[in-house]
């Protein structure tokens, strides 16, 4: 948080294994704000009366249902349920970060879509980082499932958190990358679903954690992160300039973000006049999401903070598996930018 804001304390322990909080509460000592702790992840966002209104379905929902009782609870919320919407979400994404660490993986011959998608792309778009960060940790922001956390802390010597929004795929982030055990419903199709439950391999114990937080609103100190990951990440926020501006807040100088960004919109989500392209291809930039991203990351009066643009730029193809008959396909961007 910023300066006058960032004393927290855990203030309530009601299960903790270890130095590992599992539910509590943490207190702002400066306000008296109240935050709680629920399956080891802190919900540090602005709003948390909103923010547990809002996604009371996920934060209670019950993950220890065995497989032939979730399969007739499927069945009896039917197709467009908030149950049906939750499985196949995280049947996509964990799918994607987790499969190939499943025993029982076996895609056809003729199928060319693996999972293991976010791991390639982060490869890829890491490939762009300077050699000579800062000291600090990493930020995954938008870490979904948990794989991108797993590798960033393969890839180096520094602490990650991951970070999302999502109460779901936080959880099942945790219990990948701490616990290091995968447990979630696979979607073959339509409401038919495989229990799926293996072992993943555990990140070393006090390299990696993951906290719900809002990315409008990071609850960091200035200067805090040495490199920010967002994977996909861009086009998943309300207001895409704004949180590049926050981005730009927590990274130290010297220090460097790494986007890949499939500009795939959604007006549910981000206002029109929000979209990074997509839109006004009257205009100077033609609609080009790609032109006015660089341009956000470049000097001038378009300038999202003090980030500033490295040279390289990559293609990364990236997929969204549905079901066992069907995927979304992407060419997703990569960009890399360097605080001053």
């Amino acid at each position: 948080m910023r300066e006058e804001t960032i004393r927290l304390e855990v203030a309530t322990v009601e299960e903790q294994q270890s130095d590992d909080v599992i539910s509590g509460i943490i207190r702002c000592g400066n306000c008296g704000a109240e935050y709680p702790v629920i399956d080891g992840l802190p919900i540090l966002v602005p709003d948390v009366r909103r923010y547990i209104q809002d996604n009371l379905f996920y934060l209670l929902a019950r993950t220890d249902l065995p497989p032939a009782v979730e399969s007739l609870i499927g069945d009896a919320a039917g197709p467009g349920s908030m149950f049906d919407s939750a499985r196949q979400h995280l049947s996509s994404y964990v799918w994607d970060h987790w499969g190939e660490f499943d025993p029982d993986e076996c895609p056809p011959e003729n199928v060319t879509v693996r999972p293991g998608a976010i791991a390639r792309a982060l490869r890829s778009v890491m490939a762009m980082a300077a050699d000579d960060l800062p000291q600090g940790p990493v930020l995954d922001i938008g870490c979904g499932a948990g794989r991108s956390v797993r590798e960033l802390v393969a890839g180096g010597g520094r602490m990650v958190l991951g970070i999302d929004l999502g109460a779901s795929l936080a959880r099942t982030a945790r219990r990948a990358v701490i616990g290091g055990q995968v447990d979630y419903g696979r979607r073959r199709i339509g409401l038919t679903y495989d229990r799926r439950r293996f072992n993943v391999p555990q990140t070393p114990a006090g390299r990696a954690d993951i906290w719900i937080c809002d990315i409008s609103c990071l609850p960091f100190a200035d200067e805090t992160f040495a490199l920010t990951v967002g994977m996909n990440v861009l086009d998943c926020l309300g207001d895409p300039r704004g949180g590049l501006i926050e981005m730009d807040r927590v990274i130290a100088k010297g220090g460097e973000l790494l986007l890949t960004v499939p500009f795939d919109w959604s007006p549910a989500v981000t206002p029109v006049e929000g979209w990074i392209g997509g839109h006004s291809q009257r205009g100077p930039h033609q609609g080009s999401g790609e032109a006015i991203l660089d341009h956000l990351l470049t000097d001038g009066p378009m300038a999202a903070g003090t980030l500033r643009r490295k040279s390289s730029t990559t293609e990364i193809p990236w997929h969204v598996r549905l079901h066992e008959r069907s995927c979304m396909n992407y060419q997703t961007y990569g960009i890399a930018a360097r605080r001053g």
